[in-house]
């Protein structure tokens, strides 16, 4: 097969959001800005109805959310042997989750985080739009 042949099809939301529910290792990207700089984090994340929900400790993205600020999303996927994959991109508003009833339902959530330490803090991103892009052989 040649490069040609390979097809690039736009994803529709509905698989967008399919892919951000199924996708396994549930990990992303959040973009945003700190300090005017953009920053781009790793997270572990978790999807509630149009809503992703993340943990953080204390520092720049819980600064985000508290500001309400816009950010962006990003979760792909890469086959290496097949040189295939998918990418999809959430923008939103980034929010401290700290109304008691919406806690206690993200608490039941599958939102265990990687990295070591205390993460108190959880946050939300209202997904305002999402797209995505899908690259694989015929």
């Amino acid at each position: 097969m040649s490069e040609t042949e390979i097809a690039l099809a736009t994803l529709s939301p509905d698989e967008c959001r399919a892919l951000l529910v199924t996708h396994r290792p549930r990990l992303g990207r959040l973009a945003f800005v700190a300090d005017d700089w953009p920053l781009v984090l790793p997270v572990n994340f978790a999807v509630d109805g149009d809503a992703v929900y993340f943990r953080s400790a204390a520092g720049s993205k819980v600064a985000a959310a508290a500001r309400c600020e816009r950010v962006a999303f990003q979760v792909d996927h890469v086959d290496e042997v097949w040189e295939e994959g998918w990418s999809l991109l959430a923008l939103g508003r980034l929010h401290v989750v700290d109304e008691p009833a919406e806690l206690a339902r993200v608490r039941r959530l599958p939102l265990r985080p990687w990295a070591g330490g205390d993460r108190p803090y959880f946050l939300r991103l209202d997904v305002v739009s999402v797209s995505g892009r899908r690259i694989a052989w015929p």
